[in-house]
């Protein structure tokens, strides 16, 4: 596979155990919080609120510290509120002292649990988002199954994450605002990405089938809504 940055390499699988631990938790933290202070992260918002997500209740899979949904409900309705689920209890530690800051904490809760059996019954949620996180699934068809399941008929969906073949002067500015000890952890994430074929494929095996996968300079978007029955 070619690409702006020549062939692209096979993908490398990340873990699936999330960022685990205070350190860990406290440096990924710094560095979502310095893209969202550079304004990097209005991209992913602006998404979401033009799929129609400004309202409801909206699950936020592997929300890490917080700061997509966090940002989003400052700009949806005042009626809106969010779900965050992450695998790691440093991460949601961590989420929930950022509501706190934003002054959000009665609009938000925070659940600890893997995307690959939600803990949420069926038809629970209003919308779904999703940053930085589709890579890290173990099983990304039983992921967006289970997202779908508690998602309600007609429910919209925004994922983004990385995607392997993003061009060399991106990658580079990308890591060049990320802090030394954490390029690494970086590298291994755009190594794990998807490209957009990839994804396509991933969707036809879930109810997700007519979503729509657009590339961006940084990544990928996938949005779509679930069909009434």
């Amino acid at each position: 596979m070619a690409s702006a940055r020549g062939t692209v390499a096979a993908r490398v699988p990340e873990t699936d155990e999330g960022l685990q631990g205070d350190e860990l938790a406290l440096k990924y933290d710094e560095m979502q919080r310095h893209i969202r202070d550079n304004g990097w992260l209005q991209e992913k918002v602006d998404d979401i609120l033009k799929a129609g997500i400004d309202s409801g209740e909206v699950l936020e899979l592997g929300c890490g510290p917080g700061y997509l949904g966090l940002d989003w409900l400052k700009q949806a309705q005042h009626s809106a509120r969010l779900v965050g689920l992450d695998i790691s209890p440093a991460m949601l530690r961590r989420a929930s002292a950022n509501a706190q800051g934003y002054g959000v904490t009665e609009r938000c809760a925070y659940e600890c649990g893997t995307v690959l059996a939600l803990p949420f019954e069926d038809d629970r949620f209003d919308h779904a988002i999703s940053a930085s996180s589709l890579h890290e699934w173990a099983d990304p068809v039983t992921a967006l199954s289970e997202m779908h399941r508690v998602l309600k008929p007609g429910g919209r969906y925004v994922i983004s994450d990385l995607r392997r073949d993003v061009d060399r002067t991106t990658f580079q500015f990308m890591k060049a605002n990320i802090a030394a000890d954490m390029r690494p952890g970086f590298r291994t994430s755009i190594r794990s990405s998807y490209v957009k074929s990839e994804v396509e494929e991933i969707l036809e095996g879930t109810a997700l089938a007519t979503a729509v996968v657009t590339e961006v300079q940084m990544g990928i978007v996938v949005t779509g809504r679930k069909e009434a029955p």
